[in-house]
């Protein structure tokens, strides 16, 4: 049991409750389950959005598109495309764009308006678009209050006129390339698909026009321009060469090639020759050292090719290993100081001193070659520095003739490329090509562009689809009742017991001895197993969990205000425990209503009820408690219905009556009060119950709504806990309930848990069957 201050109760928002510990979680099956309760209104937004776009197909008037090809040639584009360094043709994606602009012209349009007369065609000058229909409304209706002129007024002037023909008549043309290519598809709407092809031919044939016009005056213009410019930049062209020329004739600059002179290439071979003649001298020098360390006996960093390739120095050292092995040999074989090895040592003395006369020898040779690389490194580095010398006062000449030269051939480029483009242009004037030429003329189309039912009625579908999720997904966000078990548990935190369906007596077979208001009490005795009776069966296993094993419980029924069925709800429960064998009473606690009460006092009997009194409690409890062990049956002049009997075949053999529900009334707890207390009931109705609890399993008090007396939420603090029923929870509001729940204060009571009376279930539960007999 889950204990609530109901004082501290607060609703909030969905979006007050995105925390990390709140946070909700949506399911397939949830969604599926959302599609499932709104079909009926997703189905009528849906059918009516098809409706209304057939509506639209059926009325709406018929366009059609006529579109004709052209392709543009790229090159005729040669010269205003054409790279003047590679003579490349450049035609990017942003000149066939500027084409598509041009088509689109108002040039174009005047020319295509003047030639078709279209000056007067209706369908043009009525038609305009939706976003200057709505600017047109704005302006008349600021026009009306301030006194200005309508948009909507006859044209005071050809021009006028002419402009607002076009406005119409460029909403109409299409231009789009086709592609990566150089094609153009050039379309025209209209109603007419005859006026369409037309056009859309008249358009092309405007622009291949429009283009050669361009084109011709373009190159007699360009002509004039390039002939005056052609004989200016020739004669600058013929200065600066001239001026080069006379400045290397006085500076005595020779030309060698087309990049070099004489005296460059001069001190070119001389910086060669005193780079090889330094090397020759490094590497003699090399060789040298290496000499010299190899006599002085040291570690040689290099190889000398005379010493180790020279046959007389390879014929000693070979006769210097024979000798010192010799040596070796009689050492092993004599002792020091024998004539033998005296000889051997000897012989090895005599060549390693020819060994070394052959290296001296070597030497000198080696020195005489470096003395005659150095002579020749001398030679080359003079050579060098006269050149240098001589070419060092040529340096600012050749400066001032680089410039002069590089100014020569600028103009005379730029005179190749102007004789280039003049002769190019003389062509064009002599025979102006269209930059296009039309390769698909456009013919009467036989199938309307718009309205298209396959595009409409989709769409108009998917719109309708759409509109009804909107509506749907705003009622449940902004739906704050309590017919949601999900709403109840995250605004509240409280739990829902069940939903108990609407009592049909039509259905149930009722009996015509008892008023209808009156059936619902009993259902559990006249329909066991309808849809009403099962809902409460499962109710009460909600309830079993709460009830100890060797204890008892008391539970309390209450509702919110009076007409939510909270008496049927506990009546029916304390006959299912009743029939189930169990140790129960129910206790009448509705002082305002007092309905139990009044029922008891009339027809108990016909509703399997019998009155207790407080001094025969002890009495009574023993007697229900023996006959629920034992197992026998306990007959207390109950009667049974038409209905009962054919669940009940005791009722056959003669036996008239059930066991009967002990209920407590009012007037039992009043005597029960001291008489000169006004409200001394409570005290007494308290006392009942601790009293009560120690003979019974079960006991079930049926109080009044809270929200119309005081004295529930009294006797809910003498409970184990209490049930809410409610009534109508289409109709209650969790901001409702959360008020009504905040009259209890600080009380800690345990509320059990929510029953919605008079729910709507669906209509397939397979207990419905069950509860006709069938």
């Amino acid at each position: 049991m889950g204990f609530h201050e109901f004082g501290n109760i607060e609703t909030r928002s969905h979006t007050d409750r995105k925390d990390g510990a709140q946070r909700e979680y949506v399911s397939f099956r949830d969604l599926l389950s959302f599609l499932r309760r709104n079909m009926i209104l997703l189905g009528a937004f849906t059918a009516a959005g098809t409706v209304l776009g057939g509506i639209y197909v059926l009325s709406a008037q018929s366009t059609y598109l006529a579109t004709t090809r052209l392709v543009m040639d790229p090159e005729q584009g040669r010269i205003v495309s054409q790279d003047t360094s590679t003579g490349a043709v450049i035609i990017e994606a942003a000149e066939i764009a500027s084409q598509v602009e041009i088509v689109k012209s108002e040039a174009i349009a005047q020319d295509v308006i003047r030639q078709l007369d279209l000056t007067e065609d209706p369908e043009i000058i009525n038609s305009r678009s939706w976003q200057s229909r709505v600017r047109g409304a704005l302006t008349s209706v600021l026009g009306f209050f301030s006194g200005g002129e309508d948009e909507d007024a006859a044209p005071s002037s050809d021009e006028e006129l002419m402009r607002r023909t076009m406005g119409g008549f460029l909403s109409r043309v299409s231009v789009r390339r086709v592609g990566q290519s150089y094609v153009l598809e050039i379309g025209y709407m209209s109603s007419d698909p005859q006026k369409a092809a037309r056009t859309a031919n008249a358009l092309a044939e405007a622009y291949i026009r429009n283009g050669m016009d361009d084109r011709a005056n373009a190159a007699k213009r360009g002509a004039t321009w390039l002939e005056s410019r052609l004989i200016e930049v020739g004669h600058k062209a013929r200065e600066a060469a001239m001026a080069a020329e006379e400045f290397r004739n006085r500076n005595d600059i020779t030309a060698m090639g087309n990049s070099s002179s004489l005296d460059q290439q001069q001190l070119s071979e001389v910086s060669s020759q005193m780079l090889a003649a330094r090397a020759a001298t490094s590497a003699e020098m090399a060789k040298l050292t290496t000499l010299q360390r190899l006599i002085g006996g040291g570690a040689t960093d290099g190889a000398v090719d005379e010493a180790f390739n020279n046959p007389q120095i390879q014929k000693l050292r070979d006769d210097m290993r024979a000798a010192q092995t010799k040596l070796e040999g009689l050492k092993g074989r004599y002792s020091e100081g024998n004539p033998a090895v005296t000889a051997a040592e000897a012989d090895i003395v005599r060549l390693q001193a020819s060994i070394d006369g052959e290296l001296r020898r070597l030497e000198a040779v080696y020195k005489s070659n470096l003395e005659e690389a150095r002579t020749r490194e001398h030679l080359a580095e003079e050579q060098f520095k006269a050149a240098t010398q001589r070419g060092a006062d040529k340096n600012i000449a050749r400066v001032e003739l680089a410039e002069i030269e590089s100014r020569a051939n600028t103009y005379r480029r730029l005179y190749e490329g102007i004789l280039q483009q003049f002769v190019g242009t003389m062509q064009t004037q002599s025979f102006p090509l269209g930059k296009a030429r039309i390769v698909t003329a456009a013919t009467a189309p036989f199938g309307r562009i718009w309205p298209k039912p396959s595009i409409i009625l989709p769409f108009s579908m998917m719109l309708g689809f759409a509109g009804g999720m909107l509506v749907t997904i705003l009622r449940a966000g902004l739906d704050r009742r309590t017919s949601s078990s999900e709403i109840l548990q995250r605004e509240l935190g409280i739990t829902s017991l069940g939903h108990v369906p609407l009592y049909d007596a039509h259905a149930n077979n009722r009996r015509m001895d008892m008023p209808t208001t009156l059936l619902p009490l009993r259902s559990i005795l006249d329909t066991p197993y309808s849809r009403f009776s099962e809902a409460l069966r499962s109710v009460k296993n909600s309830l079993d969990s709460i009830i100890p094993a060797n204890g008892s419980v008391v539970i309390g029924i209450t509702s919110v205000g009076s007409g939510e069925g909270k008496t049927t709800i506990a009546t029916n429960l304390a006959q299912l425990y009743q029939n189930e064998g169990q140790s129960i009473l129910l206790i009448d606690a509705d002082f305002v209503g007092a309905r139990l009460s009044r029922l008891a006092a009339s027809a108990a009997a016909d509703f399997g009820m019998e009155t207790i009194e407080l001094s025969d409690v002890d009495e009574h409890a023993a007697f229900a408690q023996g006959a629920a062990l034992s197992g026998s049956r306990v007959y207390r002049q109950v009667a049974f219905s038409p209905r009962e009997k054919d669940h009940h075949p005791e009722a056959e053999n003669g036996e008239t009556g059930a066991s009967a529900l002990p209920l407590l009334t009012i007037e039992r707890t009043r005597e029960a009060a001291p008489p000169h207390q006004r409200y001394g009931h409570l005290s007494a109705l308290k006392e009942a119950i601790a009293r009560l609890r120690r003979q019974y399993k079960v006991i079930i008090v049926d109080m009044s709504g809270f929200e119309d007396s005081a004295d529930t939420r009294a006797i809910c603090t003498y409970l184990d806990g209490i049930v809410l029923v409610l009534g109508n929870s289409n109709k209650m509001t969790i901001e409702r309930l959360a008020d009504a729940l905040t009259t209890f204060g600080k009380s800690r009571i345990a509320l059990l848990g929510v029953i919605a009376n008079r729910s709507r279930l669906p209509r397939w539960n397979p207990t419905h069957n069950r509860g006709t007999g069938r």
